[in-house]
């Protein structure tokens, strides 16, 4: 059999899948996402971050969680008239001056980010290479996206209806109506 038939490759996949199986399980059962979000520019980048975490893929979830901490925070320092354009750090600092995020929403920014944003922006020399370092750090990125997602996108069910917490934050289809992105999967 040629090692570039599809149906070999399709076996050999199912077996990497089954062998990876108890460990992407472990690593689901220890992270979650908020389940409802606003459908936007950052809804389907965010869902993957965990989606790497789970996989394995900790370089690509690092990086996507800060790229996705800087859109969020841009995206709110618009929403609130927040200036720091090309400072996310000093933008999200503002954003909790002004009340428009809880200090833990803010430090769970800063977390995303920490000391190692360009060296994983710019995949520096300096990238850390222990895969037990590479996930911890991973996870706690999709810790903090969780909390900050968690402030953010806060709300109720009220006859069957999403009540935004901060509705500023959610953009609407209509004046009754938000558009949402699901992420009740559950895995």
């Amino acid at each position: 059999m040629e090692t570039n038939d599809a149906t070999w490759k399709a076996e050999q996949l199912k077996r990497l899948d089954e062998a990876r199986l108890s460990v992407r399980a472990e690593r689901a059962a220890r992270t979650e996402v908020h389940g409802v979000i606003p459908n936007h520019f950052f809804s389907s980048a965010s869902s993957e971050c965990r989606d790497l975490f789970i996989d394995g893929h900790y370089y690509g979830c690092i990086s996507l969680a800060q790229a996705v901490g800087k859109g969020l925070s841009s995206y709110l320092g618009r929403l609130h008239q927040v200036g720091a354009k090309k400072d996310p750090q000093q933008r999200v600092r503002r954003l909790q001056t002004k009340g428009a995020i809880t200090n833990g929403a803010m430090n769970a920014f800063l977390l995303i980010w920490g000391t190692d944003r360009n060296t994983f922006h710019h995949l520096n020399e300096d990238v850390p290479t222990d895969y037990g370092e590479l996930e911890r750090r991973a996870e706690s990125c999709v810790q903090a996206l969780l909390a900050i997602e968690s402030e953010l996108f806060a709300f109720s069910i009220n006859e069957g209806r999403i009540v935004p917490t901060h509705p500023l934050h959610w953009p609407k289809t209509d004046s009754e109506h938000v558009d949402v992105f699901l992420r009740l999967s559950g895995h």
